[in-house]
């Protein structure tokens, strides 16, 4: 490796970097919209080896360009590259990564609707046919390598706390130099320095107009029409999803029983399912979901709602959040706050919530931070969908479907394979199974120990793993199955920073957790717990040790934590009647809410009170609509 970053800090406005070469290297920033490098002003000094040098390395960001400050925009960490090496020739003999990288910037050119057309037929950035005079020039363009630059562990686990503000003249303006842990195209480990400039804002609740926000105010005038319109004469109860065409579990739980006990005639139902993630949503579409809404007294969704970012539901509305998820290890909404994929702090559909479900009472304030909500808006009912997941009979029933139809699963070991997507959200999410899977160690582990691996991958990964035809009668991709199914027949769950290990520990089964992108998920990511301190299981942190453990079967050895496991389950009853009790009757169910916490009003939802307080007839001269008072 040609340098190691050991260390990145501020004096005043001096960025500092403290780096290692042993081939006399020269670290840069480079900006790729303006095809512009940035000097560090160095320092050099004998190392412990022959050919070894520690350089310190500093910029005054305010001089970065000689008497003009950065420019705003992205400046990568990186080497330049002569222009010998900066051509398509020597990337094919020496540097083919380039040439992905090149690709990836093409794409960039080619403009939003065009890539959405192709993208839409299955086109990315590495099957489109881009010639190789198009390549050789870009990469002449950017005459910059970052893959020769690695970073030291503990910077890299801090780097969130590397970000400067600096404000000047009178505070009307700032500069902000946020350190931006990414990975590039081909998943390598890269960082950014972006530099933004702000004009103050002193209503920050209202942003700029743009056509964008013309949409969003014109959506939520609809929505006040159509609630005065179509305003329920009866609590009619809307189950909505936005990322899928079918109910999740959670939310089919609560359904079915609402169902079994009769409630469908005093709380009517309507169902809207639909996926805004897959390509551009008409405008007649949206306004259907706006409808449903207006008609609703109770709402009840699962995960994401992009909706409720332009709407607000008005007070005589109650707004569940079913999170179907225990708590894993990834950081998922506020908690993600100043990282790529955070959500807007004022206008994002988390902040609308009346109420947001958690498996325990231990887990409200990690939800608090997800959802940017106050922990007496969570009700500890557990997870519904778990309501009748350890019953014998079903755990059969799924057992003999599955083993009827993959007769191959009672003949050996069956290691089910589930990890989380990488990436921000749905749109751009990923699994880098050429850099994490050797398909063929895999397969011949699994003869050596008559084992059966299953791919079970993430609903929002389009790409499935290529499995050649000699490696099928070992490796499968099984993902349109039911995790929850296959765990029934599962000897032993492989995931990574998913929370689905949870339901796996209720069947009192073995988790192994392969991290091979720990530390780099943990910057550009985000975790809310280390997974080295609390995964229920053993950690691998490479392909090999992976192997080896499911080799020797070494995770046997290693019990799961208790207090992992959801405690509701332990209690009497139904998750799902704690929801409708809680929700829909308004009933007070030992252990659910926090003490003292009876209905979060939507002023505090709104932001608009101090503190939370429970509801109290002299703020209202009217509650009858609202029977979960």
């Amino acid at each position: 490796m040609a340098i190691v970053i050991e260390d990145i800090s501020w004096e005043r406005v001096f960025l500092r970097v403290t780096y290692r070469t042993d081939d006399g290297g020269s670290l840069k920033l480079f900006r790729v919209r303006s095809r512009q490098f940035a000097s560090f002003r160095e320092e050099r000094e004998r190392g412990e080896g022959a050919s070894d040098e520690v350089v310190h390395a500093t910029m005054n960001l305010t001089q970065g360009l000689g008497r003009e400050p950065l420019g705003d925009g992205e400046w990568i960490f990186c080497q330049q590259v002569s222009p010998a090496e900066a051509n398509l020739a020597w990337a094919r003999e020496h540097a083919p990564y380039q040439i992905a990288l090149a690709k990836k910037r093409l794409w960039g050119e080619l403009g939003t609707l065009k890539r959405r057309r192709l993208a839409r037929s299955g086109v990315d950035y590495a099957g489109f046919p881009f010639d190789d005079g198009q390549v050789d020039r870009d990469l002449r363009d950017h005459p910059f390598d970052t893959h020769g630059i690695a970073y030291r562990e503990e910077l890299v686990e801090r780097m969130r706390d590397l970000s400067r503000v600096f404000r000047y003249v009178e505070g009307k303006y700032s500069m902000a130099a946020s350190v931006l842990p990414e990975t590039d195209a081909t998943d390598y480990f890269i960082v950014k320095l972006a530099v933004d400039y702000y004009v103050k804002n002193k209503t920050p609740r209202t942003r700029r107009f743009s056509l964008r926000q013309l949409e969003k105010r014109a959506f939520r005038l609809y929505y006040h029409f159509a609630r005065k319109l179509l305003r329920p004469k009866e609590s009619t109860v809307l189950f909505l999803k936005e990322n899928g065409e079918e109910p999740t579990e959670n939310l089919a739980a609560v359904r079915d029983r609402m169902v079994e006990r009769g409630l469908e005639e005093a709380f009517p139902v309507i169902e809207r399912y639909r996926n805004t993630f897959t390509s551009r949503q008409s405008l007649g579409a949206w306004l259907k979901d706006i409808d449903a809404i207006a008609r609703s007294r109770y709402i009840f969704i699962d995960d994401y709602c992009p909706v409720f970012n332009f709407i607000e539901p008005d007070r005589d509305t109650v707004l569940t959040q079913v999170w179907h998820a225990g708590v894993g290890f990834k950081s998922v909404g506020y908690a993600r706050f100043g990282i790529s994929g955070s959500p807007d702090p004022y206008q994002s559909a988390h902040r609308r919530y009346d109420y947001a479900l958690v498996g325990n009472e231990q887990l409200r304030d990690i939800y608090a931070e997800v959802f940017g909500i106050e922990q007496e808006a969570l009700l500890a009912t557990g997870m519904p969908r778990l309501d009748h997941f350890l019953d014998a009979d079903r755990q059969a029933s799924a057992r003999e479907d599955l083993l009827g139809r993959y007769p191959w699963m009672s003949q050996g070991r069956v290691i089910v394979f589930a990890p989380t997507f990488r990436g921000a959200g749905q749109k751009t999410a990923y699994y880098p199974y050429d850099t994490f899977i050797d398909y063929r160690a895999l397969w011949e582990m699994c003869e050596r120990t008559n084992s059966y691996f299953v791919f079970e991958m993430h609903h929002f990964i389009d790409e499935r793993p290529e499995i050649s035809p000699q490696y099928a009668d070992r490796l499968f991709d099984l993902s349109d199955e039911r995790l929850s199914e296959l765990l029934s027949v599962a000897d032993v769950l492989v995931t990574d920073y998913s929370s689905c290990f949870y339901d796996c520990l209720l069947l009192e089964k073995p988790v192994v957790f392969y991290v091979p992108d720990k530390v780099e998920y943990s910057a550009t990511r985000g975790v809310q717990r280390s997974v080295d301190d609390m995964a229920p299981g053993i950690v691998c942190d490479t392909f090999p040790a992976f192997v080896e453990v499911l080799e020797t079967a070494g995770y046997a050895a290693v019990p799961p934590d208790p207090s992992m496991i959801d405690r509701c389950l332990e209690g009497t009853g139904y998750a799902a009647d704690r929801v409708i009790d809680t929700v829909l009757l308004g009933e007070d169910v030992p252990g659910v809410r926090c003490a003292g916490a009876t209905r979060v009003w939507p002023e505090v939802r709104n932001g608009k009170l101090d503190k939370y307080n429970g509801y109290d007839d002299s703020d209202d001269g009217d509650d009858s609509d609202n029977s979960d008072d």
